[in-house]
């Protein structure tokens, strides 16, 4: 099979044989159309159509009609000052980001997607007119945004033509603009990066913010938990009329050992009696109703102190265990108050400390030449497909033809 015949001589030698395979003419009528297109589409006629042609065109809009566009780039890292930092023994940073991150380097991933934001978009059309830069008359007509392009076009058009990238380790963010003149590329990052700046500060502020909040309303809550703690336990001392019942039982306890003091040295004197058999006189009977007396007091006592009680009041024991609990919970709540207003002192100064911030190292300048497009690379690689496109579907044509019957 040579690539030197033409379609043409294919096409006549198949209406040759198709002559006397078919008298009747019908079956040239049906490959008509085959014919004629094989008549106009020769290998040569496509090469030029379809290769040498649209090579033309695309040199002459690359050299020719082509805007330039110029990169302007800028090299930035975030930083997170007055964070704790541990560092193990093989120096591995474990520091938190105050804007929310895990590390410091997420922090960079925050601005890096927020410079690629449709916020950013609008915020960057409503300061300095963004779309202006990418619609002007200047601008060949396949670069250009249009005119009545709506917001979603924009945006489109802004992530094609910005680029961040992110490097992971040290969290350094490198900012591309591609613009159609050096100062527009320029005037389009710095506006980005002010917008990106001030993000980072409204946020490290809430979060500043918020950690202060939180600390307040957790000292509120034990603050109120400690005041019901309080408010419990006195009106459990006002019900019951015992401010103490522990100090109230050790006072019982001495009662009930004087009374039984006392019950001991009347039984000496009655045994007293009883052996000089006058236990029957008047002393005798006066010191059984004093015994019995103390008797009383003492069974009295014990009742109330702890025991069954058939006067209807608040047993001691009963009032220590109830007296415990309301306790508890009240050392409980001041030591819950006492440790989230420590909380709080802590997180205000650490709020007061920690600042986050954008640091450019690298600033954006005046580019002096376009980068973009790369016209001769371009030009190049767009032949060399059409031609490769051209080659590969003329040879299975080919193959397709010498297979027809």
């Amino acid at each position: 099979m040579s690539l030197q015949i033409d379609y043409t001589d294919r096409e006549v030698e198949k209406v040759a044989r198709g002559a006397v395979n078919d008298p009747t003419g019908r079956l040239e009528q049906d490959r008509a159309p085959s014919r004629l297109f094989g008549l106009l589409f020769t290998k040569r006629n496509s090469l030029i159509f379809f290769v040498l042609l649209p090579s033309i065109v695309a040199g002459f809009y690359y050299f020719l009609i082509a805007s330039g566009q110029y990169i302007s780039e800028t090299r930035m890292v975030v930083r997170t000052i007055g964070v704790s930092e541990q560092f193990d023994t093989s120096e591995k940073r474990d520091g938190r980001s105050v804007i929310g991150g895990d590390s410091l380097t997420q922090d960079s991933y925050i601005v890096a997607n927020y410079l690629k934001s449709p916020q950013l978009v609008r915020r960057l059309d409503a300061e300095i007119g963004l779309r202006r830069f990418f619609s002007k008359d200047a601008i060949d007509i396949l670069s250009r945004l249009a005119d009545d392009a709506s917001f979603e076009d924009l945006y489109k058009y802004w992530v094609k033509h910005v680029d961040t990238y992110v490097d992971g380790p040290s969290g350094i963010i490198i900012f591309t603009v591609r613009a159609f003149s050096p100062s527009d590329s320029v005037a389009i990052s710095t506006a980005a990066l002010a917008a990106a700046d001030e993000m980072i500060d409204r946020i490290s502020e809430k979060a500043k913010k918020d950690l202060v909040t939180r600390g307040e309303s957790d000292v509120t809550a034990s603050l109120e938990a400690y005041r019901n703690a309080l408010d419990g336990l006195r009106d459990y001392q006002n019900k019951t009329g015992i401010l103490d019942p522990t100090s109230s039982a050790k006072m019982a306890s001495a009662i009930i050992a004087k009374l039984t003091e006392e019950k001991l040295g009347l039984l000496v004197a009655l045994q007293s009696l009883k052996a000089a058999n006058a236990d029957e006189t008047a002393r005798g009977r006066q010191l059984l109703r004093s015994i019995q007396a103390l008797d009383d007091q003492i069974k009295l006592r014990q009742n109330n102190l702890a025991g069954r009680d058939s006067t209807g009041e608040v047993q001691l024991s009963t009032s220590l265990t109830e007296f415990s609990r309301l306790e508890t919970s009240r050392i409980v709540a001041q030591a819950l108050y006492e440790a989230t207003v420590r909380n709080l002192d802590t997180a205000k100064s650490a709020a007061l400390k920690r600042t986050t911030f954008m640091a450019v190292f690298s600033s954006s300048q005046a580019p002096e030449k376009s980068e973009y497009p790369d016209r001769f690379s371009e030009w190049i690689i767009l032949t060399v497909g059409l031609l490769t496109l051209w080659v590969t579907v003329t040879l299975i044509w080919m193959s397709i033809d010498d297979h027809r019957v």
